[in-house]
């Protein structure tokens, strides 16, 4: 028997070799039929190669069909427990504080006054939320709670310089290439490529980017059923739908909690690096269109829905209740994009 280094010795003689010099035919033959192998594959050969290749790449293909999108939803629910984390984290480092400044999911227009009388803003993309006027007393317990601000969305509001665009079609404005506004961002002032401006709770006589505030603002509630996010302690309020006509409840189930939504934004207090228990970066929700608001949403307990269920009083204390994602969706949903036994990705 030749070794490897003697057969390679060998082979690369035999290469050299003119076939046709060979004077023996029955050699002369064989002689060929060496060459023509060391030639490479037949056409037979590299038919077998690539069906082969082409069926491990079918079954690649499907192995890993959703695959980036089943690991955004991991993230997200991993986003959504931090958040969760996070808040109730601050609140005991900060002497029963909450974070404060959410962006408050509503876009108004301009009022020397500095009221909330607008719809709910166009670019989200949560459908489970409605209007409501925020009660005096319910101010009072948010503010003493900590949340003493929320940001809105200004739609009268206009860039320095001009030629960046205005708050008049925040969509719009968030799909142009001629500025630097991003949807996670719209609830930021104009100097931050924004169209935000804060209404404070705390102080109705207070003056803040050139407001002057006399009165109560609007919060957005959720609507999209207690037991999503209350468990089995929910189903008890999930007869009645929460409804309003953008100021004042019209039908809710007596006892049932009310929820505040607010955004997660990059204006709350919660992601200053600065303050006791602040995060240090803000989560981003990927499952939304480019031009939709895409940051998770905080829903607060602030009250509870009174006898007839079209009043409501305050809560004596304001408790984060769930976070839910930038669509709507709660922690649970969210789980099932990612084990595929949701396909709504």
């Amino acid at each position: 028997m030749f070794s490897n280094i003697k057969a390679l010795e060998l082979v690369k003689k035999f290469s050299t070799v003119e076939v046709n010099d060979i004077q023996d035919a029955k050699l002369r033959t064989q002689a060929k039929k060496l060459k023509s192998k060391q030639g490479g594959f037949t056409l037979l050969e590299l038919l077998v190669v690539v069906s082969i290749l082409a069926a491990i790449a079918g079954t690649a293909t499907i192995a890993l069909q959703d695959t980036d999108a089943r690991a955004s939803a991991a993230a997200h629910v991993a986003m959504m427990d931090e958040l969760n984390k996070g808040i109730r984290t601050f609140r005991v480092l900060n002497k029963n504080t909450l974070p404060t400044n959410f962006d408050s999911l509503i876009q108004t227009t301009a009022a020397t006054d500095g009221s909330t009388g607008a719809a709910r803003l166009t670019v989200s993309a949560i459908e489970d939320v409605a209007l409501l006027d925020l009660q005096a007393d319910a101010a009072e317990t948010l503010n003493s709670g900590g949340i003493d601000a929320l940001r809105y969305v200004n739609v009268d509001a206009t860039f320095d310089p001009a030629d960046a665009g205005d708050c008049s079609d925040v969509a719009a404005l968030i799909g142009s290439r001629g500025n630097a506004v991003v949807p996670g961002n719209i609830f930021m002032s104009p100097a931050a490529n924004g169209c935000g401006y804060t209404f404070p709770i705390a102080d109705q006589d207070a003056v803040t980017d050139g407001f002057q505030f006399t009165a109560l603002p609007k919060v957005a509630v959720w609507t999209g059923g207690y037991e999503r996010v209350l468990g089995q302690a929910g189903q008890t309020f999930d007869a009645t739908a929460v409804t309003t006509d953008g100021s004042i409840l019209v039908t809710a189930v007596d006892g049932a909690p009310l929820l505040m939504a607010v955004g997660m934004g990059p204006s709350s207090t919660l992601f200053n690096a600065n303050d006791l228990g602040g995060m240090t970066s803000v989560p981003v929700y990927r499952h939304v269109s480019a031009t939709e608001y895409n940051r998770f949403v905080g829903l607060f307990n602030i009250g509870t829905v009174l006898a007839g269920g079209a009043t409501w009083e305050s809560a004596d204390q304001v408790v984060l209740t769930a976070i839910v994602d930038g669509a709507g969706d709660t922690k649970e949903e969210e789980l099932g994009e990612w084990d595929g036994t949701r396909n709504t990705i």
